[in-house]
């Protein structure tokens, strides 16, 4: 009876929330399809926005690897200070996924700022170019 109930177990948290989540992705994607093919048959056409690439991979890469080893140095630092209880071995990966999520932070904001600065500049590129046809 206990097997049955650990199968049962695996198959309720594991199994049965992917299944759902494939299922609804292939839902997802055949409405989409649908819309699309019928939009077609009208003469319709649509174009999709389009998705800029991420242009600084390395930046958040290295922000993250950063925010990663200054929550564990961190994390080793303050794990003496905490008082033993059950849950004391876990001051260490707290504090690294802390500051690895703050480096996600920092890219955020770095990213948008540079792209913010992009666009100006293409801007100006933009009206400059206006005026020298004009």
């Amino acid at each position: 009876m206990g097997e049955l109930v650990a199968i049962l177990a695996v198959i309720g948290i594991f199994i049965l929330p992917v299944a759902a989540l494939g299922i609804g992705w292939v839902v997802l994607l055949r409405n989409r399809h649908e819309e699309r093919i019928k939009m077609i048959e009208k003469g319709v056409i649509l174009e999709e926005p389009e998705k800029k690439a991420n242009r600084y991979p390395a930046l958040r890469n290295g922000l993250f690897m950063v925010g990663l080893a200054v929550g564990l140095i961190l994390g080793m630092f303050v794990a003496p200070y905490v008082p033993e209880n059950d849950f004391d071995f876990l001051v260490i990966p707290v504090f690294a996924v802390l500051f690895g999520g703050f480096g996600f932070i920092v890219y955020f904001a770095l990213s948008r700022r540079l792209q913010v600065k992009e666009r100006e500049e293409d801007k100006k590129k933009n009206a400059e170019s206006r005026i020298e046809q004009l």
